[in-house]
């Protein structure tokens, strides 16, 4: 066994994108009871919490409106309902994202360690393990979220005082200037924000499988293991991004024209199994390269 670890994981060094798409599948066929029991107990409330969210402002649709009131001060003008309702989803599913989702994404990475270590999996052993691991992970995350929030503050500031200056000096109007401003800074803001999500992924699986490093350690060791195949880490973040907005726009969608009660566990089902495959795709991305 040892001997056959060994040779998995010399050739994982050379895999591309769609080779660690394969060999992510291969892992999660391998044990699927395993990763099914942590989709279901751990990562099945952070969707619920999603679709409850998207439950309550199809039915109520005033809420995203009253959560965005201090704009009209702050920017002359409303939000876009979708940045609206997207401030709704991250309020309702913060508690399940730091805790159920942190647990399960630490499961997953561990159940992905043993089968490449050649030990065999124990749900009692991954389930304590996963719990020893989640204040790391939490502390990775905290950083993670805090420089988002610096990301975003900036771009905040931007919006909310570079349109008011070219108000002044009369080279437009303030919507035009923020509509011009947010197309200037938006287009870095989304390439930052892209890396340091590719970045954070890195950073939680080092935090789960590196004893000392975690935090801001981890987060700035991922970024140089990265080097050179940021653009693969990339594409996964773009594959697990398209396939958990398939699932939430096909629950709106079934929300909209009446969903039946029998469909509301299979799309939960469905989410947390993308949450379980991007994290074993991210824990594959470690291996090849730490290899």
């Amino acid at each position: 066994m040892p001997r056959r670890t060994a040779q998995v994981l010399e050739s994982i060094y050379l895999m591309n994108t769609a080779e660690i798409f394969r060999e992510s599948i291969r892992i999660i066929l391998l044990h699927p009871t395993h990763f099914h029991s942590i989709s279901i107990f751990l990562f099945s409330p952070l969707p619920v919490s999603l679709f409850f969210s998207h439950f309550l402002i199809h039915h109520f649709p005033q809420i995203p409106s009253s959560t965005v009131t201090i704009t009209d001060n702050l920017f002359g003008h409303r939000l876009p309902n979708l940045l609206s309702k997207t401030i709704v989803h991250i309020i309702i599913c913060i508690p399940s994202s730091i805790t159920f989702s942190l647990l399960g994404r630490a499961a997953t990475v561990q159940a992905v360690s043993d089968s490449y270590n050649g030990i065999n999996l124990d749900g009692r052993r991954l389930f304590m393990r996963s719990g020893s691991a989640w204040f790391k992970l939490f502390h990775t995350r905290f950083w993670e979220i805090l420089i988002i929030l610096g990301l975003f503050g900036g771009l905040l500031v931007g919006l909310a005082a570079a349109p008011k200056i070219l108000y002044t000096l009369g080279i437009c109007s303030t919507k035009l200037g923020f509509w011009g401003v947010l197309g200037f800074l938006g287009i870095p803001f989304c390439v930052i924000f892209a890396h340091v999500m590719v970045v954070g992924n890195m950073a939680n699986v080092i935090s789960v499988l590196e004893t000392e490093c975690y935090g801001l350690d981890s987060l700035w060791k991922a970024k140089n293991l990265m080097e050179g195949r940021r653009q693969s880490a990339l594409v996964m973040a773009l594959l697990s991004n398209m396939g958990f907005r398939l699932v939430e726009c096909f629950f709106e969608l079934r929300m909209s024209m009446g969903i039946c009660m029998w469909e509301i566990p299979v799309l939960i089902s469905m989410y947390s199994l993308v949450l379980v495959f991007e994290t074993v795709m991210n824990v594959v991305f470690y291996y090849a390269c730490k290899s």
